[in-house]
């Protein structure tokens, strides 16, 4: 069995890259833990990847985890990705609390543009991702996540 906790250097590297806030309301605190964007309870050798991981509330990642409704959410935000993607650095991540796509490239983000990230999400997804996107957009959940980070 590998090891499930993250290592010190990775948590680093994500803290410099995404400062210490949740991805998804910008809260900060004791309540962070790194979330696996893929894979994140096996023992796959490649899931503390920097590009793999984003800091989210824990009780936000339980809820991506027994909640569909959320977990579709958050697939449609680019926080959580089916185990079946051959790249997760190959699917764009909304930073809720800055209104922003980026693509995460190792210790990096690059900012994309909303048309790019819808692009890239149907070439990964298919049509099956209008869907999840229509219905996150349409979300009280994520409707009151997102103005949660707007401060």
């Amino acid at each position: 069995m590998s090891d499930r906790r993250v290592p010190r250097r990775q948590l680093e590297a994500l803290s410099r890259r995404d400062g210490f806030v949740c991805v998804w309301t910008a809260t900060e605190g004791d309540r962070l833990v790194p979330q696996h964007r893929q894979g994140g309870m096996g023992g796959r050798p490649d899931k503390h990847r920097t590009e793999n991981l984003l800091w989210l509330d824990s009780l936000l990642n339980g809820g991506i985890e027994a909640d569909a409704d959320l977990a579709e959410i958050a697939k449609a935000y680019g926080i959580k990705v089916p185990i079946w993607v051959p790249d997760v650095a190959a699917v764009p991540v909304f930073f809720a609390h800055e209104h922003a796509w980026f693509l995460l490239e190792g210790d990096e983000r690059r900012e994309i543009s909303a048309v790019e990230a819808l692009d890239r999400m149907h070439q990964i997804y298919g049509d099956e991702y209008f869907a999840w996107k229509a219905r996150a957009d349409q979300s009280p959940r994520a409707a009151l996540l997102a103005l949660r980070g707007s401060r």
